[in-house]
């Protein structure tokens, strides 16, 4: 005999049933034993094409599967920056660099990491930077997820 769970509620009357049906699925039923849901057919529905598929434009994990790539230093002079390439990283800055972008083409930078910090960073090639703001050259790396 299959196990079955009764699920009552505070007065102690039947709500729900969980068991396994006759395809040897977990089966949640009523109080009266009809099926409510399949719970390993359900999960098809869901699928592509699926009554109730994921939309097409939806973020799928193939998407973002990534790996890390090799970490690189970025060496920054004192009071200099430096245009961090195109691409997505994880970079650790520096005790006086900090990573800034431009939402303007480049007349003005806004704080995305601070000095110190460690951070994801998505850089378009020309709108994000290192800067050191410290007193003598520093080393920052970048982490790149690809």
């Amino acid at each position: 005999m299959a196990t079955e769970y009764r699920l009552r509620d505070t007065d102690n009357n039947l709500q729900r049933k969980v068991t396994l049906n006759s395809s040897n699925h977990v089966e949640v039923q009523d109080s009266a034993g009809t099926s409510i849901v399949d719970i390993e057919a359900h999960a098809s529905r869901h699928a592509y094409g699926g009554d109730d598929a994921i939309g097409a434009n939806a973020l799928r994990f193939a998407q973002i599967d990534k790996v890390f790539g090799t970490e690189t230093t970025v060496s920054v002079d004192a009071g200099a920056t430096s245009t961090i390439s195109k691409g997505i990283y994880y970079a650790r800055c520096g005790a006086n660099t900090s990573v800034e972008y431009s939402p303007d083409g480049g007349s003005t930078w806004v704080e995305l990491i601070a000095a110190g910090g460690v951070g994801l960073v998505i850089s378009d090639g020309s709108n994000v930077r290192f800067n050191n703001g410290g007193t003598g050259a520093e080393d920052s790396y970048l982490l790149p997820i690809e």
